[in-house]
C-alpha cells in the first residue's frame, strides 16, 4: 500500500471535492462553496508536503545535502501554508474552510476501513451467496427508510409559524404595495423551462452583479462548444502523436471510429469522393455527436441544445455545399442545376417555376437540419428535468431517504437518440454534398475518365 494509497486517496479526494464544492456553491452560495475547495486544496497540499519531509527524513540518504535540502523546502511550504491558511481564516467562512480541511482524512478513513472490510472474513461470508449480499443491502435500506425521513422533518414549531403563516389574512399583500408586482417581475425571468444547473450557471448565480459572469451565463453555449472542440482536439493529439504498430486503448478507439466514418461515408457518396470529403463529414458527425453526450455529464450541458450553435453548425454545412455545387459544375453548371437542367422546350418552360423550388429547397436545408438537432437535444434535456423532478417528488409519499431514479431509463435512451441525431446530421449533409456533384452519365466511364 504506501504511497500508491495515498495518491489514490488524493484523487478520490480531487474528484468528490470537485462535486461537493461545486454543489456547496450552487446551494448556499460562492463564499462558502470557495472556502470548501480551499480548505480541501490546503489540507491535500500540507499531505503533500508532509509526505516529501517524511521520505526526506527517513530515506536511506537523509543525511545527505539533497535530503536534506528536500526538507528544508517541505518544512519551509509548511510554514508558508500555514500562513495562508490564517489568511484565508479571515477571508472565508471557518466553518466550510475546516469541512474542506476534513474531507481528505475522511476520504482516509473510509478507504482505510473499506480495505479492512474486504479484507475480512464477514465480507467474504456476505458476498459468498447472493441472497445473503441482497439481505444485506435491503437492511441498510429499510434502516435508512425510517431514520432518515425523521431527522429531515421539520420542527412542530416550524410547522405551526408556516400555518400561521398560510393562515394570514391577506391584507398584507395590500400593505405591501408594489411587493407583489415586484415578485411576478421577478419570477418572469426564471418562467419557462429549466435545464440543469452546469458549472457556469454556478458561477453566475455566485456572482449576480459582475457583467462578466452574465457574459458568460449569456454565452454558454458557445463556451461548452469551444470546450468540446478542445478536448476532441487534445484527443486526436495524444492518440496520432506517437502511433503504434500495436495500437493503445485511446489509438485503437481512433482508428476503429474513423474506419468506421470512412465506410459508413464511402458507402453514400462513393469511394471516388470518400478520400475528399470523409475528413469534413466525420469531424462534423464527431463534434456533433460529443456535443450531444456532454450534456449527460453533470454540471455541464449539450451546447446542441441551443438553437443558435445547431443554426451555425446547418450554416456551416449549406456554404460548403453551395461552394462544392459552384466548384464541381462551374457558375453556369449551377445555376442550370438550379434550373433543373432544362435540355428541351418543356425544360425552360419549367424554369420559372424550378428555379424558385430550387431556391426554396436549398434555403430550407438549413433550417431543416438545426431545427432537427434543436429540438431532439433540447427534448431530451426537458424529458431528463422532468423525471428527475418526479422523482424528487416521490420523497413526499413514499419516505424514502431519496428520491427515485426515474431518469436513469431515459439515460439509455438519450445516449441513443443522442447518437442517431449525429448520425442524422452526418448523412443528410452527405446527401446533399452527393446531390451537388457533377453526375457522369455511366458509372464506369467516370471511373475510367475521373474529372480532373
Amino acid at each position: 500500500m504506501g504511497l500508491e494509497f495515498l495518491r489514490r486517496v488524493r484523487r478520490s479526494t480531487l474528484w468528490l471535492g470537485l462535486l461537493a464544492a461545486l454543489t456547496v456553491t450552487t446551494y448556499a452560495g460562492v463564499r462558502p462553496g470557495l472556502g470548501l475547495a480551499l480548505g480541501i486544496v490546503w489540507s491535500l497540499v500540507n499531505l503533500a508536503l508532509l509526505e516529501r519531509l517524511v521520505v526526506a527524513i527517513t530515506s536511506p540518504d537523509r543525511g545527505t545535502r539533497p535530503a536534506l535540502r528536500r526538507a528544508s523546502l517541505a518544512f519551509g511550504g509548511m510554514l508558508a501554508l500555514f500562513g495562508a491558511g490564517g489568511m484565508l481564516l479571515t477571508a472565508l467562512p471557518p466553518m466550510w474552510l475546516l469541512g474542506g480541511f476534513l474531507v481528505p482524512f475522511a476520504v482516509l478513513v473510509l478507504k482505510a476501513a473499506s480495505l479492512l472490510l474486504l479484507e475480512s472474513a464477514a465480507w467474504r461470508w456476505v458476498t459468498a451467496s447472493p441472497w445473503r449480499a441482497t439481505l444485506v443491502v435491503a437492511t441498510f435500506v429499510v434502516a435508512a427508510w425510517w431514520v432518515v425521513p425523521g431527522s429531515l422533518q421539520p420542527a412542530p414549531a416550524a410547522n405551526a409559524a408556516v400555518s400561521r403563516h398560510a393562515a394570514a389574512p391577506p391584507q398584507a399583500d395590500h400593505v405591501a404595495g408594489e411587493a407583489p408586482a415586484r415578485s411576478e417581475a421577478g419570477s418572469g425571468e426564471d418562467s419557462g423551462p429549466q435545464k440543469f444547473p452546469n458549472f457556469i450557471t454556478v458561477i453566475a448565480r455566485g456572482n449576480p452583479h459582475a457583467g462578466w459572469a452574465h457574459l458568460m451565463h449569456e454565452n454558454e453555449a458557445v463556451i461548452f462548444a469551444w470546450i468540446v472542440g478542445l478536448l476532441l482536439i487534445a484527443a486526436a493529439f495524444f492518440a496520432t502523436r506517437n502511433p503504434q504498430m500495436i495500437p493503445g486503448p485511446l489509438q485503437n478507439l481512433v482508428e476503429m471510429l474513423v474506419e468506421f466514418l470512412y465506410n459508413f461515408i464511402e458507402g453514400i457518396i462513393g469511394d471516388r469522393h470518400a478520400a475528399r470529403f470523409v475528413p469534413f463529414l466525420g469531424t462534423l458527425g464527431i463534434y456533433i455527436w460529443a456535443m450531444n453526450l456532454f450534456g449527460l455529464i453533470p454540471f455541464m450541458d449539450s451546447p446542441t441544445s441551443s438553437l443558435n450553435v445547431t443554426f451555425s453548425l446547418a450554416i456551416v454545412v449549406f456554404l460548403y455545399v453551395q461552394y462544392v455545387g459552384i466548384r464541381g459544375l462551374g457558375l453556369g453548371g449551377y445555376v442550370d442545376h438550379l434550373m433543373g437542367q432544362p435540355r428541351n422546350l418543356t425544360g425552360w418552360l419549367l424554369v420559372p417555376l424550378m428555379l424558385p423550388i430550387h431556391l426554396l429547397g436549398e434555403l430550407a436545408k438549413p433550417i431543416s437540419l438545426s431545427c432537427r438537432l434543436f429540438g431532439n437535444i433540447f427534448g431530451e434535456d426537458m424529458l431528463l428535468v422532468a423525471f428527475v423532478s418526479l422523482g424528487v417528488t416521490t420523497l413526499a409519499w413514499s419516505h424514502l431517504p431519496f428520491g427515485l431514479p426515474l431518469q436513469l431509463p431515459f439515460l439509455l435512451l438519450a445516449l441513443l437518440t443522442s447518437t442517431l441525431q449525429a448520425l442524422v446530421f452526418m448523412v443528410l449533409s452527405t446527401i446533399y454534398i452527393l446531390l451537388m456533384l457533377p453526375h457522369d452519365h455511366g458509372h464506369h466511364e467516370g471511373d475510367a475518365h475521373p474529372a480532373h
